[in-house]
């Protein structure tokens, strides 16, 4: 859906009805976020990736059109543990390669920061140091852009930011704000978009209420999305990218219903 060129609403493609994901993407311009590859069951299944893949490439989407959900079950690249590191950086250079066989524009992977440690100086400084070249490393061997998505950032929006900071000179990596992640911390959603404003690329939409990620359709949870579009609007963020993240036909066309009224007024 692109009101005015302003910007690009994607949703998750069920594989299972696929036509029925295709057709309302035509009719309506949506992207497709894909949400299958980050399932470490058909990783590891050769054969029933390659047919996953080829699945979707068989609907011949436009060549940037889309984005793909790295993997992040387990994924910390930052660990102190060498083996898990390695594992860690397989997995996400295998998402890049799927990205890419896809012809994705953007992947997007979690922060991966553990509640409670953020506060810990030694691990938010090895955090930092390793994502940072983690992101360096995944950028220069691919084209796709990379968005970082805040998770289990509970506390606030700095650790994130401070890794936006970094990388402020690879233009292909940006934020990936998740609303309603960000709607569970403890700081207030206009101090999220103060400290991440310039960096964000990529949103993920999808409501609750308030106590934990439901990923409830737009207008059916408690975050106040008048408050939400007003701070995307005065930060000049409606030319981002923007993820209807549920699953779902009725929940998505629920939503696509939601958000309009608020694109058709930019």
């Amino acid at each position: 859906m692109r009101a005015r060129g302003i910007c690009m609403i994607e949703i998750i493609p069920g594989a299972g009805e696929l036509d029925r994901y295709a057709e309302l993407a035509e009719k309506n311009s949506l992207g497709f976020e894909y949400n299958d590859f980050f399932i470490p069951d058909l990783l590891d299944d050769e054969d029933a990736l390659k047919k996953r893949i080829a699945l979707y490439r068989g609907l011949k989407r436009p060549e940037g059109a889309d984005t793909l959900h790295g993997a992040f079950f387990d994924i910390v690249p930052f660990s102190w543990d060498s083996g898990i590191r390695r594992h860690s950086l397989y997995r996400m250079q295998q998402s890049v390669e799927i990205a890419c066989e896809l012809g994705c524009r953007g992947v997007v992977f979690h922060t991966g920061l553990v509640p409670g440690l953020v506060s810990d100086e030694r691990y938010r400084a090895n955090w930092l140091d390793v994502m940072e070249k983690t992101m360096r490393r995944l950028l220069a061997g691919s084209d796709v852009e990379i968005y970082c998505e805040n998770t289990f950032d509970e506390k606030s929006p700095f650790e994130l930011r401070d890794l936006a900071l970094a990388l402020q000179d690879e233009e292909r990596f940006g934020v990936c704000l998740n609303v309603a992640h960000m709607m569970l911390s403890k700081e207030k959603p206009e101090r999220w978009f103060q400290e991440l404003a310039p960096y964000i690329r990529h949103f993920h939409l999808n409501d609750n209420h308030l106590g934990r990620d439901e990923h409830l359709a737009l207008g059916d949870g408690s975050i106040s999305w008048e408050l939400i579009f007003r701070l995307i609007g005065e930060h000049g963020l409606w030319k981002s990218s923007m993820l209807l993240e549920m699953s779902g036909m009725d929940k998505i066309q629920k939503s696509l219903a939601f958000i309009e009224r608020y694109i058709r007024e930019e």
